[in-house]
C-alpha cells in the first residue's frame, strides 16, 4: 500500500524574481561644453600612436568629451597590459582621481575593448556628474551594472546532506546557472536537481530536491585571478521523501512531497578569472522556511536543511 500525498495544504507560488530596484539619486549632468580631454597611453612603440588615435576617435563619439592635445580639463589614461598566453591582454583606463577600469581584450580585437573602456570611463567622469561623493555603493553598482556588465553561464556538480529520519541522506546532484557580472557584484538565476537513485522505501529517506533560485554574489578580489565570493540565494525549493507511511498500516509506504521559500548562504573560491572558462569550488548551507509534514500518511514530519559541497565551471 502507498501514497503520494503533497506536503502541507497551502500551495507556494512564490514568483522567482529579486526586487533590485534602485532609485538615482543623482543623474548626470551634462556640461554647457563638452571637456576637453587629453590623452595619455601607456603601451609597446608600435601600438602607442595606433592606440591613441583609437582613443581619441571613441572619445569624440561622445557628447560630453571632446579629444584635445592642450588647454585640458580632464585626463584621460589608458595603459595596456600583456600578461602572457595564461593571462591575456588587458587595458585600463583612469579619468581624474576615479578607481581604474579594466577591459580584457578578447579575439574581437582592441577597438571594441576600447570602446567599452571609453564608455564606461568617461561616464564616471567626475567633472559631468552632480555629487558622485554622495552616491552610495548601491547607486554606483546599479549605474555600472547598466552600462556594462558581463554575462557568464555555469554548470555545477555538488554531493548534497540532509538530515533525513534519523541519519544522513546524500544525493549527488547537478546545476545551471546564468549571471551578469559588473564590478565586485553579480545577479543571477541558477536551477539544481539532486537525485537518490538507490533509495529503500523501508526507511525514510530524501529522494530528490529541486532548486530555482536568484542568486546575488560579492567577490572579495574581482580583479584578481584569484577571489573568494560569498553568495546569498533565494528561491524555490522541492523535496522529494520516501519512506514507510505508518498512518496506513503496518509494511505500508508512501512518497510526500514539500516545498517552499528557501534561503541559501554559499561560500566560495573563484579561480582563472582572467581567462573565458573559470574553475569555481563552493559550500552552501540552505535553510527552508517550512518545515515538510505528511498529516495524511504519516510518511515525514520535520524540518529538513541541507548542506552541499561542489564545483563548476563558468564561461
Amino acid at each position: 500500500m502507498s501514497a503520494e500525498p503533497a506536503v502541507g495544504r497551502r500551495t507556494w507560488a512564490a514568483p522567482l524574481g529579486l526586487l533590485l530596484g534602485v532609485a538615482l539619486v543623482a543623474q548626470p549632468r551634462l556640461a554647457r561644453a563638452q571637456l576637453r580631454t587629453c590623452v595619455e597611453v601607456a603601451a609597446t612603440p608600435a601600438e602607442t600612436d595606433p592606440l591613441t588615435r583609437l582613443v581619441r576617435s571613441e572619445i569624440d563619439r561622445h557628447p560630453t568629451h571632446r579629444a584635445v592635445t592642450g588647454d585640458c580639463e580632464s585626463m584621460l589614461t589608458v595603459e595596456v597590459i600583456d600578461l602572457g598566453p595564461g593571462g591575456g591582454k588587458w587595458i585600463t583606463g583612469r579619468i581624474a582621481t576615479q578607481v581604474p577600469h579594466r577591459e580584457r581584450v578578447g579575439g574581437d580585437g582592441l577597438a571594441p575593448a576600447v570602446e567599452r573602456l571609453v564608455t564606461v570611463v568617461l561616464h564616471n567622469d567626475p567633472l559631468i556628474l552632480r555629487g558622485p561623493e554622495s552616491q552610495s555603493w548601491l547607486v554606483r553598482q546599479e549605474r555600472a551594472m547598466a552600462l556594462h556588465s558581463t554575462a557568464h553561464y555555469g554548470l555545477e556538480t555538488y554531493e548534497l546532506a540532509a538530515p533525513v529520519g534519523g541519519g544522513l541522506a546524500t544525493l549527488p546532484g547537478v546545476a545551471l546557472s546564468l549571471l551578469r557580472e559588473v564590478d565586485q557584484v553579480s545577479i543571477g538565476v541558477r536551477l539544481a536537481g539532486a537525485f537518490d537513485p538507490g533509495g529503500d522505501r523501508a526507511t525514510l529517506h530524501l529522494a530528490a530536491q529541486f532548486d530555482a533560485q536568484i542568486e546575488a554574489t560579492f567577490y572579495f578580489r574581482p580583479v584578481s585571478a584569484f577571489t573568494l565570493f560569498a553568495s546569498t540565494l533565494v528561491g524555490l525549493d522541492y523535496q522529494r521523501f520516501e519512506g514507510p507511511a505508518p498512518l496506513d498500516g503496518p509494511g505500508a509506504s508512501g512518497v510526500a512531497t514539500g516545498r517552499g521559500l528557501a534561503v541559501t548562504a554559499r561560500l566560495g573560491v573563484e579561480a582563472l578569472r582572467t581567462s573565458d572558462l573559470r574553475l569555481v569550488a563552493f559550500v552552501d548551507l540552505e535553510l527552508p522556511t517550512f518545515a515538510s509534514r505528511d498529516p495524511d500518511h504519516g510518511v515525514v514530519d520535520q524540518w529538513v536543511p541541507v548542506a552541499s559541497l561542489g564545483a563548476g565551471v563558468l564561461f
